[in-house]
């Protein structure tokens, strides 16, 4: 006769702890939820992500001037000229427009 109330008396506590547990648990996940859900939060993931996405486009630009211009010179050494604005000769004057960037450049 004393076997059932045991059994009882264990489902029964069993039954509480799981309840707690899993309340404990539910209350955890909610509070993250609000904590994510909140204005604060949420900007500043916004401005996290602008600024990650930010230096990716910066780097995949410098990545393809830096291809462009590889490509460039590898084309021009291919039918063996020199490319335009380029010049075998150092010591010889910039070109006019280059001047009027620099005079600009200067006065402001």
């Amino acid at each position: 006769m004393i076997r059932r109330p045991m059994w009882f008396g264990t489902g029964v506590a069993l039954g509480v702890a799981g309840t707690l547990w899993v309340e404990q648990r539910v209350r955890r996940r909610v509070r993250r939820a609000v904590e994510r859900l909140s204005p604060a939060f949420a900007g500043s993931e916004a401005v996290r992500a602008v600024r990650g996405t930010g230096a990716r486009v910066k780097d995949a630009v410098e990545v393809a001037r830096t291809e462009r211009h590889r490509h460039e010179s590898e084309l021009w050494r291919r039918i063996g000229e020199v490319p335009p604005g380029r010049r075998h000769d150092a010591g010889r004057a910039r070109s006019p427009s280059a001047k009027a960037r620099g005079s600009r450049r200067q006065h402001r």
